[in-house]
């Protein structure tokens, strides 16, 4: 697709020079291409495939997965599994009603400026706090379950390791900037 939008606008200028339209093969293209590449890929769709990628590593690591599985084809759970599902139930029920006090009474504190929900911070953190849930309650099912034998079980992925650190590490930092700007 790429090569297809490089040659179209490489031929539909040349054949049309009335068209407003710019090469990627001109100077002027390359530069652009060259030079903004970095800030064309820092986009929240970035960020939000790298936390829901880490939250699926988590979610498929923990055995989650298969326990949700287990109960759909109606079959029996150990004492092990049931009780995680109840600290997941107790998790969600938590977080659940954290985001209410939050984003749905009214003067909420993630709520726009003039009281809207969209958009409003709360919005602009659903896909984050979507993967931050999934990832918490991944992690808690898998340690309830003793499959938790190591930190780093839930995202034993090298990708998903690296990019949880970087998370991680990106937030503290902008933590401090914040905090002593």
């Amino acid at each position: 697709m790429q090569l297809l939008v490089v040659l179209v606008s490489w031929l539909v200028p040349a054949a049309m020079p009335d068209i407003a339209m710019h090469s990627l093969l001109s100077s002027e293209g390359l530069r652009w291409f060259f030079g903004r590449f970095t800030s064309n890929l820092a986009h929240p769709f970035l960020v939000w495939f790298i936390l829901i990628y880490v939250a699926c590593v988590a979610y498929r690591q923990s055995g989650l997965q298969h326990t949700l599985k287990s109960i759909i084809h109606g079959e029996r759970l150990l004492l092990r599994q049931r009780t995680a599902l109840w600290l997941v139930l107790a998790e969600l029920v938590i977080i659940l009603c954290v985001i209410i006090g939050l984003a749905f009474v009214p003067h909420a504190m993630l709520l726009s400026i003039t009281g809207d929900l969209f958009p409003s911070s709360f919005a602009a953190s659903l896909v984050p706090l979507a993967a931050f849930t999934l990832f918490i309650v991944s992690v808690s099912y898998a340690a309830a379950n003793g499959q938790l034998r190591h930190l780093s079980h839930p995202v034993n992925n090298h990708v998903a390791h690296w990019l949880l650190v970087y998370i991680l590490a990106m937030q503290l930092w902008q933590s401090i900037l914040f905090v002593f700007s």
